[in-house]
């Protein structure tokens, strides 16, 4: 039982460093929205900021995933023969896929703070 809490919280703490960037990206680009509406508007329209976060949101699930399909085999042969990338690697694609994977984690936190701004 103790094996299975200390597995579980071991667990927990990865979600949390993993969740970490993502969240201070959200919060920083959540409140560069406002801040930049304050100035523009005067106020911050709840419909406008909406748009601008799920505008946001969807760009960034779509950098995401360009990100971690570029490092695929065959974008990357696609990419060597064509404009002389270098070479696939496994670990390359690992990496795009941790960077893609935290790109797309913002954009859905971007999307549900956008979809808590709009019932409020």
């Amino acid at each position: 039982m103790n094996l299975r809490i200390r597995d579980s919280r071991t667990r927990l703490l990865r979600i949390l460093r993993y969740g970490r960037t993502p969240l201070l990206t959200t919060l920083v680009l959540t409140i560069v929205d406002i801040l930049a509406l304050i100035l523009i508007l005067g106020s911050v329209p709840r419909t406008t900021l909406f748009l601008i976060l799920l505008l946001e949101g969807g760009l960034g699930l779509l950098l995401g995933s360009a990100v971690a399909l570029s490092s695929t085999p065959s974008i990357s042969k696609i990419g060597e023969v064509t404009i002389g990338t270098a070479s696939w690697s496994k670990e390359s694609e690992r990496n795009a896929e941790r960077v893609g994977w935290k790109l797309m984690f913002a954009a859905l936190l971007l999307i549900i703070v956008g979809f808590i701004v709009s019932f409020l």
